[in-house]
């Protein structure tokens, strides 16, 4: 019971961040949109995996188009900082669909937890994360720590970095213990939980609109 009661909390830590960006919507610059969207479908999905957890006895099928989802917010984000380059990230996202399609519809089923998807995407978002943080420290003038790309960039780097790491476990099937593989979601799943904080931080320092006030 406390184990389930801890799975909530750490889970819905996100409901933190999600409720902070509804509040300033409509006051922070659309380039960051794209991640307050991130942050709801989290909360959406989580919700839904309780149900269909008590309902159906398994979230899988949600979790793996969660997962699409989220791949292609990600990009779009990555997209709307950069703000060029259009063709490079609509075929990025239309290899993370083949790649999904191919994992979830071909060569496994979408009722199981497949992870060559999610070890795609996870290398993927790491690798336009570190691009990300080496443009800040070259070109950005104030300081980081309160910089809420620079947050967002580092807690992906954290979480989809890990996540990479054992889902590659998962795909490979290497032969670990059953007790280490545990383990190894149980780190995940904690890291999820400081992300989820990380990401609190990161929705307070969006940039606000500038507001222009017309001379007389």
């Amino acid at each position: 019971m406390i184990s389930f009661i801890m799975d909530i909390v750490v889970n819905y830590s996100i409901l933190i961040a999600a409720i902070i960006g509804i509040i300033r919507f409509k006051s922070i610059i659309r380039e960051y949109r794209p991640f307050l969207f991130i942050i709801w479908l989290g909360v959406i999905n989580e919700t839904l995996s309780l149900i269909f957890i008590f309902t159906l006895g398994s979230n899988t099928v949600n979790s793996n188009i969660f997962v699409l989802l989220e791949y292609l917010l990600i990009v779009y984000q990555f997209y709307k900082w950069n703000d060029k380059g259009v063709k490079k990230y609509a075929i990025l996202a239309l290899l993370g669909l083949a790649v999904w399609s191919a994992d979830n519809l071909v060569l496994n089923s979408i009722t199981h937890n497949n992870s060559l998807f999610r070890v795609f995407y996870s290398f993927l978002v790491v690798f336009f994360s570190i691009d990300q943080v080496n443009k800040l420290i070259i070109y950005e003038r104030g300081p980081l720590f309160n910089n809420s790309m620079f947050i967002i960039c580092i807690t992906f780097l954290l979480y989809y970095g890990f996540k990479a790491f054992v889902e590659s476990y998962n795909m490979f099937h290497l032969g670990l213990s059953k007790a280490l593989l545990r383990d190894l979601w149980i780190i995940l799943y904690f890291v999820n939980g400081i992300a989820n904080l990380l990401y609190v931080l990161a929705v307070l320092w969006i940039p606000t609109k500038v507001k222009f006030i017309l001379p007389y």
